[in-house]
């Protein structure tokens, strides 16, 4: 059987240990060998976080290798390399069953053809996005608080300021959301966004041009004000459901 292995990391996960690029090669090696696959090809996406699937080359390349053909198999060290978003892994194995390619992860030890694999993936698939929906119910409600009780925690939030022992909006910085908000819900994406900013000569708090992951850290900080962007979402996603078999 040949195999695909993709691994990734993002910017914050790169010190940890157990985690690395080299670490999750050499496990995906060690696992082909032992089920007899022949491992033709590693993908990589490294310092990359989540975010939007089409910002990540890597996994795009993947998705073009599915189509492609030519291999049996996709071996991650764990789900969460992918996404820990469930639709997204979901429509991912949706897509490989439909070329007839499995999907193995290392770690649990996932093979989705078969039934029982297939139970294993989805409830790992869930507990991700269980995971995924806590840390942002917590970022919120944390950021909600601070805001409510005027207090400053750690790093002043991006958009306001320090004035005595309160925080009130920073208007350039109030801008620069207010110019994500509007792109963002344009459908534009997080690189684009940056670059955009740059040419209308926004800067950092440090003076830098901005790059994709500060732009993707405003996005995830004040999501709500995407809202007028979730009937369009919506709609994406009534046809998809409808599209499928």
């Amino acid at each position: 059987m040949r195999a695909i292995g993709y691994v990734r990391v993002s910017t914050e996960e790169q010190a940890k240990e157990g985690i690395s690029i080299e670490n999750q090669i050499e496990r995906i090696k060690s696992y082909c060998n032992y089920k007899g696959f022949e491992l033709i090809e590693i993908i990589r996406d490294e310092g990359i976080s989540g975010g939007k699937n089409r910002e990540r080359g890597g996994f795009v390349s993947l998705l073009d290798r599915i189509e492609q053909n030519g291999f049996d198999a996709i071996v991650l060290y764990s789900l969460e390399r992918i996404s820990r978003d469930m639709l997204t892994l979901l429509c991912l194995e949706k897509y490989l069953n439909a070329y007839n390619i499995e999907l193995h992860t290392v770690e649990g030890e996932i093979n989705t053809s078969t039934p029982d694999g297939f139970m294993s993936f989805a409830m790992r698939a869930f507990l991700g996005e269980m995971e995924r929906r806590q840390i942002k119910y917590r970022t919120k409600k944390a950021l909600e608080y601070k805001k409510q009780k005027g207090e400053v925690v750690g790093q002043i939030p991006y958009g306001y300021k320090r004035e005595g022992d309160s925080l009130i909006p920073e208007e350039k910085e109030q801008e620069v959301i207010r110019i994500v908000n509007r792109l963002y819900g344009q459908g534009k994406g997080i690189s684009a966004i940056a670059k955009r900013l740059t040419q209308l000569g926004y800067r950092t708090r440090q003076g830098k041009n901005f790059r994709a992951e500060q732009v993707k850290r405003i996005v995830r900080e004040y999501e709500p004000v995407y809202s007028h962007n979730g009937s369009k979402k919506a709609k994406q996603i009534k046809e998809f459901i409808l599209s499928i078999a």
